[in-house]
């Protein structure tokens, strides 16, 4: 065989060769750029996993805040009403203690005119004791 005879047979060699090289570093880019999407796309996903994460833990939080006001304003109101109810108490036992002090008062006021009346009477009859017995006297 002579060399112009071996050229078509060891181009076509040649040609496959290199369509099987060509096509190799093709499919290696190929998988080299599917990597590449998928490392993206998993980094969006966490990313987006974080963001989530990050939102309900703001959320969460949110809540907390909002339930800790809640029972902080229903607590403030408790004791606004416990405060306005001992005020009510306090001015009620004012008022009581005025009026048995206002009673008492009438009481003893009371008992000494009684007291007065009956002095009074018991002189009245000493005075007419004297008067009425020639006896020593006891001034």
């Amino acid at each position: 065989m002579d060399l112009v005879g071996l050229g078509g047979p060891v181009a076509a060699v040649l040609a496959a060769l290199l369509s099987y090289l060509g096509a190799r570093r093709m499919i290696r880019l190929e998988h080299a750029k599917e990597e590449a999407r998928q490392h993206a796309q998993r980094r969006a996903d966490e990313a987006t996993r974080q963001q989530a994460a990050a939102a309900l833990g703001e959320q969460a939080r949110a809540a907390v805040v909002a339930e800790r006001d809640q029972l902080l304003g229903r607590w403030q109101q408790t004791l606004d009403e416990a405060h306005e109810e001992r005020r009510r108490l306090v001015e009620d036992h004012r008022v009581e203690i005025a009026r048995v002090r206002k009673q008492s008062q009438w009481e003893v006021d009371r008992v000494r005119r009684e007291t007065a009346a009956i002095i009074a009477d018991l002189r009245a009859q000493v005075a007419e004791r004297r008067t009425d017995s020639p006896g020593p006297s006891l001034s």
